[in-house]
């Protein structure tokens, strides 16, 4: 599933691509991943000019004026196709730009979402100047649940997934098996720093080796989410244990709170 970084990357690139270009047409391929019938997306979207795609926590935001907003969820699968093909497999939806190829949302597994002006999420963004370390302590001191659990649950903070919040946790020398409440407030601190670090620097990796990336997931420079490597940079043994379902990777460098 892509996370932050990578849709980061895929939102300046759509925006350098389609910024100013008029909305032909849209279709939708699969109604049923749509929240509104395809007659209302026409009525609200074609012949608008789209001013920028922008990313609030994992999803991307079509912008075209006048609060009209196209929200996209890729999920685990999903991914963008921009061609000239007239009907990629597994299309759910698909935008005709001027003078431009076709956009197409594609995913094998239906299970992206596609919304015309949703609801804004409560939850602040990883990335946001509003997740800062008084705020985060305050989350951490509600919680019971593991470190790892909070950091990727898109309720409390948008963006981070099972890869990210292996990196950033590496980072900040906290174990994911930690409880939130008994994180003290100085590793607090060290987390939101971690978590800005590792995700901006990402970021700056993706678009270093795939400058005009639009979909799918660059993992190669991770320090410890890595399937096939068994020691972090530093030489430590990498670990790996199931939290909250998801397959999880760590060293003993990194600090248990319980």
């Amino acid at each position: 599933m892509p996370e932050l970084p990578d849709l980061e990357v895929f939102s300046r690139n759509l925006t350098r691509i389609l910024k100013g270009k008029k909305l032909e047409r849209i279709h939708v391929h699969e109604h049923k991943k749509v929240s509104v019938p395809e007659k209302e997306l026409k009525e609200a979207l074609e012949k608008r000019e789209l001013k920028k795609v922008y990313r609030l926590g994992k999803q991307l935001y079509f912008d075209f004026g006048k609060n009209t907003l196209l929200s996209l969820h890729l999920m685990l699968h999903g991914k963008l196709v921009y061609t000239n093909e007239e009907n990629p497999k597994y299309a759910l939806l698909s935008l005709k730009f001027e003078k431009a190829q076709t956009l197409f949302i594609t995913d094998f597994q239906k299970m992206a979402h596609i919304q015309l002006n949703p609801k804004r999420t409560a939850s602040v963004d990883a990335l946001s100047d509003d997740l800062h370390a008084e705020r985060l302590y305050m989350i951490l001191q509600n919680s019971k649940a593991t470190i790892k659990t909070l950091l990727m649950d898109q309720h409390i903070i948008g963006g981070i997934g099972n890869a990210y919040a292996d990196e950033i946790l590496w980072e900040a020398k906290i174990a994911p098996q930690s409880i939130a409440n008994k994180i003290p407030k100085e590793k607090v601190s060290e987390l939101v720093e971690s978590i800005k670090e590792v995700l901006l620097q990402a970021e700056k990796m993706i678009l270093k080796e795939h400058p005009d990336i639009i979909s799918g997931e660059i993992r190669d420079f991770m320090k410890v989410h890595r399937v096939k490597a068994k020691e972090d940079p530093q030489g430590n043994p990498i670990r790996t244990e199931k939290i909250g379902g998801r397959t999880t990777y760590f060293t003993d460098r990194q600090h248990v709170y319980a």
